[in-house]
């Protein structure tokens, strides 16, 4: 198993990940057009959270 988050990319190129669209009929424009809504509306969601908010979410991060 990858130690690493798959990409986008990675994940589509995956065959098994591609008999499983094909059989749900789903279509990779479906796929990326979703990632790129949900990339957008976080990116919008981030700028506009508060500095202090933003702070306080990092270190929730840190291990």
């Amino acid at each position: 198993m990858a130690a690493y988050d798959l990409t986008l990319e990675e994940m589509l190129a995956d065959p098994i990940v591609r008999r499983l669209m094909e059989r749900d009929g789903v279509v990779e424009a479906e796929v990326r057009g979703l990632a790129d809504y949900v990339r957008r509306r976080r990116s919008a969601s981030f700028n506009l959270r508060s500095p202090s908010r933003i702070a306080e979410e990092s270190r929730a991060l840190e291990p």
